[in-house]
C-alpha cells in the first residue's frame, strides 16, 4: 500500500497542474475544472493497479480528464424562461421560414429543367457532385456550370421579388 502511494505521488500528482489547465481550458470555470480533476485523480486512486500497464501515463489522464470534462458539459442544462412574447416571435419565426421555403420551392420550380434536377439532388437530396453527375450522365464540371447558373438565376428572381 505504501508502495501504491509513493507511485501515486510520484507518477499523478504532479501532472494535476496539467489536467487542472485542461479542464478549465473546457470548461471556463475554476471550481468545475477543480472539481473534474479531483474525481479524475480519485478515479485513477482506485484504478492504481491497471496504471501500471499505461505506457504514457500523461495523455491517458489528459484524456480521462476531456472525458470527464465532455460529461461534465453535457449534463448541464442551461434554463430559459419562456414568456408568451419569447412564444409568438417563436412562432412568427416559425411561420416566416415556412414562408420562405415556400417561395424557394416556386423559384426552383421556374428554373430549367436541369437546373431544377440539380438544384434538387443537390439541396433537397443531399447528394454531391459525382452523384449529381453520374445520374445525369454528365461531367462533375458541367455539375458545377449548372449550379453555377442556377444560383445566379435564383438569385435575380429573389432580387425580382424583394422589388415588389
Amino acid at each position: 500500500m505504501k508502495q501504491d502511494t509513493e507511485q501515486f505521488k510520484r507518477d499523478i500528482l504532479p501532472l494535476q497542474p496539467t489536467m487542472q489547465r485542461m479542464a478549465e481550458s473546457l470548461l471556463h470555470d475554476e471550481e468545475d475544472a477543480a472539481d473534474v480533476v479531483q474525481d479524475c485523480l480519485v478515479t485513477l486512486w482506485s484504478e492504481r493497479e491497471k496504471l501500471r500497464r499505461i505506457v504514457n501515463l500523461e495523455a491517458w489522464c489528459i484524456t480521462l480528464v476531456k472525458r470527464r470534462c465532455i460529461d461534465s458539459l453535457r449534463r448541464r442544462h442551461p434554463t430559459v424562461q419562456i414568456d408568451q412574447r419569447t412564444m409568438s416571435l417563436a412562432e412568427e419565426e416559425a411561420n416566416d421560414a415556412e414562408e420562405r421555403l415556400q417561395l424557394a420551392m416556386k423559384l426552383v420550380e421556374k428554373l430549367p429543367d436541369r437546373q431544377k434536377q440539380i438544384i434538387k439532388l443537390k439541396h433537397f437530396d443531399n447528394a454531391d457532385t459525382e452523384h449529381i453527375a453520374s445520374k445525369l450522365n454528365i461531367s462533375q464540371s458541367n455539375v458545377y456550370t449548372l449550379l453555377s447558373r442556377a444560383y445566379h438565376s435564383l438569385k435575380q428572381m429573389i432580387l425580382e421579388y424583394e422589388k415588389r
